[in-house]
């Protein structure tokens, strides 16, 4: 499964949201539990990590509703699970240093 025009226009309304601080996908315990571990290690858009985290994210957005994702990711092993919520933050705080204007 790959990530259609419609699965983008989600993407960005879950990032939207996030970025005012709304997370209608994670808990923000299991945010901070996962991201207070130091991962530098990992980069969701290396060759080797894109097609897996492409396919979890299509996953995800394939499920009809928020209740049917929130299901979705809770079935995830452990890794799976810590992957997403990794690559959706790098995302949104990647999002967010983009939107602020440049400072010197």
């Amino acid at each position: 499964m790959s990530l259609d025009d419609s699965h983008l226009d989600e993407i960005e309304y879950l990032l939207t949201q996030s970025l005012n601080g709304v997370h209608h996908l994670f808990d923000h315990t299991t945010i901070a539990k996962i991201l207070s571990r130091p991962n530098d290690e990992f980069d969701p858009f290396s060759f080797e990590n894109l097609q897996m985290v492409q396919s979890l994210f299509a996953e995800l957005l394939s499920q009809e509703s928020l209740p049917a994702k929130r299901r979705f990711l809770h079935q995830l092993d452990e890794a799976s699970y810590e992957v997403l919520v990794r690559t959706y933050f790098h995302v949104v705080d990647n999002s967010l240093l983009a939107s602020k204007p440049e400072q010197h």
